[in-house]
């Protein structure tokens, strides 16, 4: 008697997820990157919405803006992670670099005054730390 794994039948693999990525892939980065940005998006249009149509102070957008942020770079890096199922540090550690690169850059060219190297370097680290703790959690769920 032939001993089959469950399963449907046909398939050489014990459980039915996606396959696993071989290898880093840039392209899953990208698509982290676009999740947290749109996610970043939607969360100040919110935020704005939420300061218009009440009596709040608009310097609680800065704070919900950076908070948000490292949220939503966990996220987006545990959401690449677990469709990749590998690299999740790599992938979370990219995906959170290259958010902070991403909006320093949009800050500098659309409010003109560089929020200064020391703060941004602090900020490079709050993504890499956010983005690298969501990847892990991400391969290990």
């Amino acid at each position: 008697m032939k001993y089959r794994p469950p399963g449907k039948p046909g398939y050489s693999r014990w459980s039915q997820r996606q396959k696993v990525e071989e290898s880093f892939s840039v392209a899953m980065v990208g698509k982290g990157i676009g999740y947290a940005l749109l996610m970043a998006v939607l969360l100040i249009v919110v935020a704005s919405a939420v300061v218009y149509l009440t009596k709040l102070e608009e310097s609680i957008v800065y704070w919900v803006v950076n908070i948000g942020s490292f949220a939503i770079l966990g996220l987006a890096s545990f959401i690449t992670a677990r469709r990749a199922r590998r690299y999740g540090l790599l992938y979370g550690a990219a995906i959170g670099a290259s958010y902070a690169l991403i909006t320093g850059l949009l800050g500098a060219i659309l409010y003109p005054p560089f929020i200064g190297m020391v703060a941004f370097l602090k900020r490079i680290g709050f993504c890499l730390l956010a983005g690298a703790c969501g990847g892990v959690l991400g391969v290990n769920s």
